[in-house]
């Protein structure tokens, strides 16, 4: 097995930035009980350590989307893979 070309390196080191970024930088959701039923809403991204507000209200919360954020790295992994082998040396 050969080692990696400068633009799969390239490729490699660009697609770990942007792992860290959507890492550091996740999608949130707020979540209420009210009496009953339960509401979720997406409230958009904020810093890790710092989530945005909740819209919903006194007694909500927020979560990290975590389906949303796997989807986001899955989607990262399959893109960095395919561009990688785009790019392979022959």
């Amino acid at each position: 097995m050969r080692g990696l070309n400068k633009i799969q390196k390239i490729i490699l080191w660009v697609g770990i930035l942007l792992f860290i970024a959507i890492t550091l930088y996740p999608p949130w959701i707020a979540v209420a009980y009210p009496p009953d039923y339960s509401v979720s809403q997406s409230i958009g991204y904020g810093i890790f350590m710092r989530p945005p507000h909740s819209p919903l209200g006194y007694e909500s919360y927020v979560v990290i989307n975590y389906g949303r954020l796997l989807l986001q790295w899955a989607g990262l992994s399959v893109l960095a893979g395919i561009f990688m082998w785009l790019f392979r040396t022959k």
